[in-house]
């Protein structure tokens, strides 16, 4: 293997999708880069998911379906079965950009050793083009999408969603998990590159649905490593995302 090639090991958590299944296993084999790995968490499904998977088993290098306790902790299992050097994790309902994606940003690219990020752009669900960063506005939000970001595999030599050494074990967030792992890094200047180049199209998430629930996540996440004093600002601002993002609901319509 060309050591400026690594493995690269695709993971995708689903449930009862088998109206997505198949297609984002042709997404992910399609791929003109010849070193990566697929790997497909199914979290026990009751359609014809497991079906799909095991008719398309040829174009999956491990896959394995059983109870879970949320999406972090299926994505736990996927980076526990993960062999490459870079981790990305792509949705049932995601696509790339173009079949050449993975060779563009990883085929003979010099990638020094310190860096264990590399961040791309993404296409929102909406058809906005969003740029990630790990920058201050982490401040404030999570900047980096799933999509928009391979993570090196070191990365989780300590981190787990939902258990991480820094926060003294288990945090059990279910939604924001996600950016208690960007947070965390942007906080220890981890060294990342950014490409101006969009790496896929993206589904609903659960992070992006606008619960109440997630917001809040997101404002424990932040006290938990920035403090309540320093957080104060930053956890108003996200009251008022909150708000703004769910105003049309919270007005009743006259008939």
């Amino acid at each position: 293997m060309n050591p400026d090639s690594p493995l690269i090991s695709i993971i995708t958590v689903v449930r009862n999708a088998e109206n997505y299944i198949e297609n984002v296993i042709k997404e992910v084999s399609s791929q003109t880069y010849k070193y990566r790995e697929h790997i497909i968490i199914d979290g026990g499904s009751t359609d014809g998911t497991v079906g799909l998977i095991k008719s398309n088993e040829e174009k999956i290098s491990c896959w394995l379906s059983e109870a879970d306790t949320g999406i972090y902790d299926a994505m736990n299992k996927g980076i526990d079965a993960a062999r490459g050097e870079w981790l990305y994790f792509f949705g049932a309902d995601d696509s790339f950009f173009g079949h050449d994606t993975l060779q563009l940003f990883f085929e003979s690219r010099k990638i020094p050793d310190n860096v264990l990020m590399i961040l791309g752009n993404i296409i929102n669900a909406n058809g906005r083009l969003f740029r990630s960063r790990l920058d201050k506005l982490m401040y404030f939000k999570n900047m980096v999408h799933h999509q928009g970001i391979f993570y090196r595999r070191r990365v989780f030599d300590e981190f787990r969603y939902g258990i991480s050494n820094a926060a003294g074990g288990k945090t059990g967030y279910r939604i924001s998990g996600d950016y208690e792992l960007n947070l965390l890094l942007f906080l220890r200047g981890s060294k990342h590159i950014y490409l101006n180049e969009t790496i896929a199209r993206c589904g609903s998430g659960i992070s992006m649905q606008g619960n109440l629930a997630g917001y809040m996540e997101e404002i424990k996440i932040r006290r938990r490593y920035l403090g309540y004093l320093n957080s104060f600002a930053f956890d108003i601002c996200t009251l008022l995302r909150f708000l703004f993002k769910n105003i049309s609901k919270l007005i009743p319509v006259s008939k």
